[in-house]
């Protein structure tokens, strides 16, 4: 292999990174996700450069138009000129998000890895690097997140690898720069449309001015969040095992545990029973882990706490009036919660939250704000929301003892997300939720026919 005497030795940065990790063989065919933006590119080059068998995979979304098809035909011209296998596949992802009610971002990634796994490889490489981390690990903590979150982007993940997870966006730039490789940016990059991009442009540059050595410092931090993450983890695999039988799940053998460990027992215990494990729902499971109970956790679904034992029994037939349910929200369409028609509309912010109609104002959503999958469902044991320009958060059972009278309380309306309630028929919205200067999509909720 040789290397220009001026280039970054990127690839040396890379090889560590692959021993240090396990990521690959040299007898392994690696594919690599080739958008023919910097890191991709960078990533490609040196893969090639370390002697790796490789095959490139690019992935037209048809999002931008003519800009899609430069960087499809930029990536075929590059992977021609230094002799690298490449296979181009084109995607509808409109059509798929709107299908299956999914964020463009979030349907792309679906449908992308979707085509990287038709084509066969031992491992595929995607080209996210420290920056990504970075942002990864801000977004997370902005939006409520765990230790798992914090330690970000995980360098492996099943047959994913990530050999630039410890190489800045800089390094990767400045390779290219030294080879005198150009690469194709992408438009929406440069917008503060995401929140992502947000981070990347306005709050990254700031952490900069304070810590020059940013990414440096991060580079170890993440490495003690991820090592932290993976022991806690480890021991949460023990524990889940002492606490299994099977006939259910020892209660008190799962509250001798320790918080941390508790929860992610009770994570793998809905997993296991194939719940999603979301916040409020390992919340309300340990609720009655600790004080008995019976839940309703998920449609037909109850986890039931007796006699020192959890169990999950699966109920057939109509669930009465006053059994805990839940149902996934239809957007711009209606929910039948009982016996009444819920609608949910949502709506671009174009003319400014100031100017949300007073009659739905305590109805509206920041629907961008919401963690996760939105669910409408009864209250849950321990459930609390912080309700707008409240600096306390209170308890949803009293509430609604305020609000309705005993036999109208399993009808009354909450939608809640990953991390917790986020709407309360007869209150509104939770402060993390609400709609602000920032807005772009409202969520209406109403009674259809009032709307």
């Amino acid at each position: 292999m040789t290397t220009d005497r001026n280039c970054i030795d990127l690839p040396s940065k890379v090889a560590a990174t692959i021993e240090k990790y396990d990521m690959a063989k040299k007898s392994q065919r690696l594919l690599v996700g080739f958008s023919g933006g910097a890191d991709s590119a960078a990533l490609l080059l040196c893969l090639k450069e370390l002697g790796y068998s490789i095959i490139a995979c690019h992935v037209n979304h048809c999002l931008r138009g003519d800009e899609s098809d430069r960087d499809e035909r930029f990536c075929l011209d590059l992977c021609k000129s230094y002799g690298i296998d490449i296979v181009v596949r084109k995607i509808d992802v409109s059509g798929y998000c709107k299908a299956n009610s999914l964020s463009t971002e979030e349907g792309a990634r679906i449908l992308r890895y979707g085509e990287f796994l038709k084509i066969g490889a031992d491992k595929i490489c995607t080209a996210h690097n420290l920056n990504d981390c970075l942002e990864t690990a801000v977004f997370n903590l902005a939006r409520g997140s765990g230790l798992k979150g914090l330690a970000s982007i995980p360098p492996v993940r099943d047959n994913i690898i990530r050999p630039l997870i410890e190489c800045s966006r800089a390094e990767a730039e400045e390779y290219l720069r030294s080879k005198g490789q150009c690469f194709v940016t992408d438009s929406t990059n440069l917008s503060d449309d995401y929140s992502r991009n947000k981070i990347r442009h306005n709050v990254l540059p700031v952490l900069e001015e304070l810590n020059p050595s940013l990414m440096k410092t991060y580079r170890a931090t993440a490495e003690f969040l991820r090592q932290d993450s993976i022991y806690l983890e480890e021991k949460a695999d023990g524990a889940f095992l002492g606490c299994s039988f099977e006939d259910g799940y020892l209660c008190d053998k799962i509250s001798s545990f320790e918080f941390p460990i508790r929860r992610r027992v009770l994570k793998r215990i809905l997993s296991r029973e194939g719940i999603e494990a979301s916040s409020d729902k390992i919340s309300a499971l340990e609720f009655i882990v600790l004080n008995s109970g019976k839940i309703n956790i998920k449609n037909n679904v109850f986890a039931v706490s007796k006699d020192g034992i959890l169990k999950f029994v699966r109920i057939s037939g109509k669930i009465s009036d006053d059994i805990r349910e839940s149902a996934d929200i239809v957007l711009n369409g209606c929910v039948e919660w009982h016996n009444r028609k819920i609608f949910f509309k949502i709506e671009e912010n174009i003319c400014g939250y100031e100017n949300v109609h007073k009659k739905f104002a305590k109805s509206c959503l920041d629907y961008d704000k919401i963690i996760g999958k939105a669910v409408i469902r009864n209250r849950l044991p321990g459930d609390r929301i912080q309700l707008v320009n409240r600096s306390f958060s209170s308890d949803l059972r009293k509430l609604m003892k305020q609000a309705f009278p005993a036999e109208k309380r399993s009808r009354a309306v909450i939608i809640a997300d990953d991390r917790g309630v986020v709407f309360a028929e007869g209150f509104g919205a939770s402060e993390r939720v609400k709609v602000d200067g920032n807005t772009r999509r409202i969520l209406i909720v109403c009674e259809k026919g009032t709307y």
